[in-house]
Formats: C-alpha cells, structure tokens, sequence
C-alpha cells in the first residue's frame, strides 16, 4: 500500500515538475549562456528517475529489514496448520456420529 502511495505521489511530482520546468522554460528569454529548454528539461527528467530509483531502493531495504517474506511464510504455515486442525477435528466428528 505504502509502495503505490509512494509511486502515485511520485508521478504527481514528476508531472508537476515536468509542468513547472516548461512553463518557466518558455516564460524565460533563452540567452546564449543559460541550458536550453530541452536540457534543462532532460535535466530535471534525469532528477526525477534519480529521486524514484532512491525511493524504490528504500521500499526494498525496508521490506528487507522487516522480514516481510519470513513473516509472510511463517502466517501461511500457521493457516495450514490451523486448518488441517480443523480438517482432522470434523473426520473425527464423522467418524464419531457413524460408528455410534
């Protein structure tokens, strides 16, 4: 959930970046000395991927941290166990009411 938080908030910022970078791009007289508008475009593009790759690398170094594989296999293992309790104790039933 925090993940496709994390990417929704980060499509927004690139969008609003993106709409930002463009419209001051346009409003400013390009002079000789500064970057034109597609560098400073492909610039602020290159930020961004930078930003997203560092927010997935912490996503990934959080899940690690948190053992959310271990903890995942060690509730499915308790719901197998849970169930094959219930399994055993509803033949046991049946077998109970057949032979009596």
């Amino acid at each position: 959930m925090d993940l496709c938080r994390t990417l929704g908030r980060t499509f927004v910022l690139l969008m609003l970046l993106w709409f930002i970078s463009t419209s001051v791009a346009l409003a400013e007289d390009e002079s000789a000395k500064s970057p034109g508008v597609l560098e400073r475009i492909g610039n602020t593009a290159q930020k961004v991927g930078n930003k997203i790759e560092q927010g997935f690398t912490k996503a990934g170094t959080k899940l690690k941290e948190k053992k959310v594989g271990e903890k995942i296999e060690q509730k499915l293992k308790k719901a197998a166990n849970k169930t094959a309790e219930g399994f055993k104790k509803a033949g046991n039933k049946i077998d109970q009411k057949l032979n009596h």
